[in-house]
């Protein structure tokens, strides 16, 4: 078992412990740092290929929050899409009733409740099986609203007095986005990441006298002064470790240390130095090769995090252009589907489907063992509702992708973190 893969197994069992001592509560909140609640997100998308019958169901969700009164409807189509898909295991379809009526609610948090709460009783499949709802929005444009919607729903949970459908939210232990909700139960997850570089460097199983040890027990131990917040501390072994790389002639090893630095500085809060060190990434990374298009890529989420949308969509560009240069068509179909997704709003909605559709172009020369691992099959579901009521394009892409991929070929429609 690789070290991801044991940490992982190590939050399985925290989650199922969490989950049996919390029942009554309608929403679990994992607290930690940055790394710690991504690998937590890792985690949650696991769960999905767990589709025995009887299984806990979970369902990502990472649409933006436009405000209070349109999430849940947002939602509503999610759960629509899930109704015919599990439509497909049953000979007949049951009744599924989404015409709820109005209560005097604040939000619209009923909307996406009570259907939810309806399709789990009338299919067999999912009738005893618990449901958690993971909701980590790309973009939050009211965090009052956001915390509106989610106390009304926790709350509409509690009125139903039902257990088995609860709300799943992610934070930083200590900058938190949400205030305190009584009906959410919070829990810490910890991850000693010197511990899983140290497990990772065994797993690789190095010989103790080859020539990179000293390279990377350096990055052993920035990795350590990392985790502890100790920036100065792992700057300096991040340069030892580029100097090793360098004499080693590793040119691999020497720009994943200056990424390192990258992520030290920008910890550090030096965006100076952070620029900096990814203008010699890219002055020292080998030109055309996938190691240059990661760099690319990982500058464009740099850019995401500092507000520089337009920055950011000429590095995922750049990255895009190089991948298929070098006959990488995934990852130039990744660049354009995070430029694509950047861009779905009312206004920029036509240069969201043109990059899409630049996806599906790629997608064409493919190989289809290849193909199968893109996230084509993300692209074109989400062009089928960005289409609209133009049926004949709708019909042509149903057509195109049914010949990848068979009649079932559609997924659930959740938008990645952009990067």
């Amino acid at each position: 078992m690789n070290p991801v893969d044991l940490e992982l197994v190590k939050l399985k069992r925290q989650w199922k412990k969490v989950v049996s001592k919390n029942e009554e509560k309608p929403m679990l909140i994992c607290l930690g740092e940055k790394h710690e609640t991504d690998l937590f997100d890792g985690f949650l998308k696991s769960k999905l290929s767990e589709d025995e019958e009887g299984e806990d169901i979970f369902l990502l969700h990472y649409q933006e929050f436009n405000g209070m009164n349109s999430f849940g409807q947002t939602l509503l189509d999610e759960w629509k899409e899930y109704y015919e898909m599990l439509g497909k295991s049953e000979t007949a379809l049951p009744e599924w009733k989404t015409d709820i009526p109005e209560g005097g609610f604040k939000t619209d948090a009923y909307k996406a409740f009570y259907p939810l709460l309806e399709l789990k009783k009338n299919f067999p499949s999912i009738k005893d099986s618990r449901i958690y709802l993971y909701i980590a929005p790309v973009r939050i444009h009211n965090i009052e609203e956001l915390s509106l919607w989610i106390k009304e729903w926790c709350n509409i949970c509690e009125k139903a007095e039902n257990n088995d459908i609860k709300l799943v939210w992610t934070e930083h232990h200590t900058y938190k986005t949400l205030p305190h909700n009584s009906s959410a139960h919070s829990f810490r997850v910890e991850i000693d990441i010197h511990q899983l570089m140290q497990n990772t460097a065994a797993h690789t199983n190095r010989k103790k006298n080859s020539a990179d040890t000293d390279f990377q027990q350096q990055i052993l131990i920035a990795s350590n002064h990392l985790s502890k917040g100790r920036f100065k501390e792992a700057e300096h072994a991040l340069k030892t470790a580029v100097k090793l790389a360098k004499e080693q002639n590793n040119k691999q090893g020497e720009i994943s240390a200056y990424f390192m630095l990258t992520q030290a500085y920008i910890a550090d809060r030096r965006k100076d130095r952070a620029e900096d060190t990814y203008r010699t990434i890219f002055e020292e990374v080998e030109p055309n090769s996938p190691l240059q298009v990661q760099m690319y890529m990982n500058y464009g989420s740099y850019l995401l995090g500092n507000s520089k949308k337009g920055k950011a969509e000429q590095a995922f560009e750049k990255a895009a252009e190089i991948a298929q240069t070098i006959h990488e068509p995934s990852m130039a179909i990744e660049c354009y589907r995070i430029i694509g997704t950047l861009n779905d709003s009312v206004l920029t909605k036509d240069k969201m489907i043109r990059y899409f559709e630049k996806c599906l172009d790629i997608a064409k020369l493919m190989e289809p063992s290849a193909r199968e691992q893109s996230s084509i099959r993300f692209v074109a579901s989400m062009l089928i509702l960005k289409y609209e009521g133009d049926t004949d394009k709708k019909n042509r892409l149903d057509s195109e992708m049914k010949n990848y991929f068979g009649d079932d070929w559609k997924v659930s429609v959740e938008r990645p973190k952009a990067g």
